[in-house]
């Protein structure tokens, strides 16, 4: 059997071979949800409440995981860092400044820090979060869109190995919608979707109905899946798969002077002339193409192709780990869920070496008129019990009560342990809860933190780059809604303001020209090295106090406003410029006046 290739308007056949594919995939999203439970507290099996019914324990709370893993959001929330876009070509800083200005701005209006901040919280307990980035359908709400999806909404190509899923075929997303509002989603479609959610019990397909919805009875009824995986009819919901697809087409591509490519664009006057001048070859090449396809269980709702101005999914994965063989992701929490049963089953067990009595006792040692054995027996634990001896008996030694003390602390030896081990394997130490620890001075609690940091450097480092694509989506988008018209964006420079103007006309010596053309702008997206937290501009005050007062008094009145700017005062850059005005610096870049400028030139030599 010939396998249906994916190609533009996917088949039903070829839909058929991915979703077996996907039901094939490695059975990791259990475990995944697992680690959650773990961190949420429900660690607890059922067997285990159990034997803590029996033997009259209350529920054990030891939950370790959930403040190991809060100190590693929390310190992603102290090192957040800000966009910013750059350029190789000087010529376009202004370029580069003005989408800088404009990024900033859509990350905050489209709360993206939020929600990769979600993903982040996601991808360290379960090993992968999903960031959304697209428009936004309202129109009275921010153009942008940027949330945190849930993993075991997407599924993706498997056979991918790249980490931001560029060599994957496919990307599934399933949402689950009211029927009706299904309905009004696809109205051309209403039909079929009422046929299907009634079992077509309303239609007879082969008398007197069209041959679209006959077609549509005859698949649904050789489709391999119930319909419980796509119609809850109990809630009312149906099931939408959004299929993100590539699929290859005859293109041409320009080949540049540099040595790069790009795709040749007939609506483009400028590759049209540089084509029919000879400046530039023509090459003909296959070049991947992206479709989105919404799917009701095998009834295909929409095909076109994809709306974004990139060639990406605009789901962007947030790694943790991955398994080299599997390739299924996995967080922090994996390796610390065998300790965290330990630290639970030892505390069951300290409980009941606590509360352990070993009681020996001859047969005449009770006044069994007063007291019987099974008396003492239920009652010796008990801080209030009372058990009276035979006055008659044989040996007065016949009754004898003892605990296990020495075996109390070699399991709380064993508990302290564990606890330790949870630290280990998450490189998570007490310093960073905010605990008390053995180091004693700053330094030494630094260190462990770094260490910690250190520990993490993977899964950070995949936060980063995430970030950055998700970076690359938002560009490409304010990009595209920025060609063709003329835009002016306002910079705010300290206490100055600045206009950068895109794609206004202009005359020059050579005759009109495009003013900062976006359409050209060879810019891309970086993260700022500097976190932009209040905590971290705290640190960064703090530091900067030390170095102005010992400062001499000629670099004082320099420092002294560039220290104003690095606080939390409002207005700080006005206040700023009025010190650089009353100790002569008037000049907005803080050119140093004559005199000062000779005064420090002569320290300095």
């Amino acid at each position: 059997m010939i396998e249906s290739p994916i190609t533009a308007d996917i088949s039903i056949e070829a839909y058929s071979r991915i979703s077996r594919e996907l039901r094939n995939q490695p059975k990791w999203r259990l475990d995944s949800d697992t680690d959650c439970d773990y961190y949420d507290g429900a660690q607890t099996s059922a067997a285990l409440i159990q034997r803590l019914k029996d033997a009259g324990i209350p529920p054990q709370d030891s939950n370790l995981i959930k403040p190991t893993i809060n100190a590693v959001l929390g310190l992603e929330a102290r090192s957040r860092t800000d966009y910013r876009i750059t350029s190789d070509d000087a010529q376009q800083a202004d370029i580069a400044e003005g989408l800088s200005a404009r990024i900033k701005e859509v990350e905050t209006e489209s709360r993206a820090d939020r929600a990769m901040s979600d993903a982040y919280s996601s991808m360290i307990r379960a090993g992968v979060g999903w960031v959304e980035v697209s428009r936004e359908f309202d129109p009275l709400r921010y153009p942008y869109r940027v949330r945190e999806i849930h993993r075991n909404e997407i599924w993706w190509d498997w056979t991918s190995k790249e980490s931001d899923l560029s060599d994957a075929r496919y990307l599934r997303r399933d949402k689950w919608v009211d029927r009706t509002q299904a309905a009004r989603m696809f109205p051309d479609q209403a039909e079929l979707i009422g046929n299907s959610w009634s079992g077509w019990n309303n239609l007879d397909v082969y008398e007197g109905a069209d041959t679209r919805m006959a077609r549509a009875y005859e698949i649904e009824q050789a489709w391999g899946d119930g319909q419980e995986d796509y119609l809850n009819r109990s809630s009312g919901m149906v099931r939408l798969s959004e299929l993100w697809y590539r699929h290859l087409e005859d293109s041409y591509v320009l080949a540049l002077p540099d040595g790069k490519f790009i795709e040749y664009r007939e609506d483009n006057p400028y590759h049209q002339a540089a084509v029919s001048r000879g400046l530039v070859p023509v090459q003909k090449s296959l070049l991947p193409r992206m479709r989105v396809a919404i799917w009701l269980g095998p009834h295909k709702l929409m095909d076109v192709p994809s709306p974004l101005p990139h060639r990406d999914f605009p789901y962007v994965p947030f790694w943790c780990f991955r398994k080299d063989r599997s390739r299924t992701p996995y967080g922090l929490i994996r390796d610390m869920r065998g300790p965290q049963d330990q630290i639970l089953d030892l505390d069951i067990l300290l409980y009941e070496v606590l509360n352990s009595v070993k009681v020996e006792v001859d047969n005449d040692a009770l006044d069994l008129s007063q007291n019987t054995y099974q008396e003492v027996a239920n009652n010796i634990s008990s801080l209030r019990s009372m058990t009276v001896l035979n006055a008659q008996r044989r040996n007065a030694n016949g009754f004898k009560v003892t605990r296990e003390h020495a075996l109390a602390a070699q399991v709380f030896q064993l508990v302290e342990e564990r606890k330790h081990r949870i630290e280990a394997v998450s490189g998570v130490y007490r310093a960073m809860l905010g605990a008390s620890t053995q180091a004693t001075s700053g330094v030494a609690i630094s260190n462990l933190v770094e260490q910690g940091s250190t520990v993490l450097a993977e899964p950070n480092d995949n936060f980063r780059y995430a970030r950055r694509l998700v970076g690359e989506q938002l560009l490409a988008f304010i990009k595209h809604d920025m060609l063709g018209k003329q835009i002016a964006v306002t910079l705010k420079q300290s206490s100055q303001r600045k206009t950068v103007y895109f794609n206004r006309e202009i005359l020059t010596d050579s005759g009109p020209a495009i003013e900062n053309d976006i359409e050209t702008a060879q810019v891309r997206v970086v993260l700022e090295d500097i976190p932009s937290t209040p905590s971290f501009r705290a640190q960064q005050l703090q530091a900067f106090t030390q170095i102005v007062q010992t400062a001499p008094p000629a670099y004082q009145a320099v420092l002294y406003p560039a220290m104003l700017e690095l606080s939390d005062v409002p207005n700080r850059h006005e206040l700023a410029d009025q010190l650089r005005r009353a100790g002569g610096l008037a000049d907005p870049d803080h050119q140093l006046p004559g005199k000062l400028q000779g005064d420090m030139g002569r320290q300095v030599q």
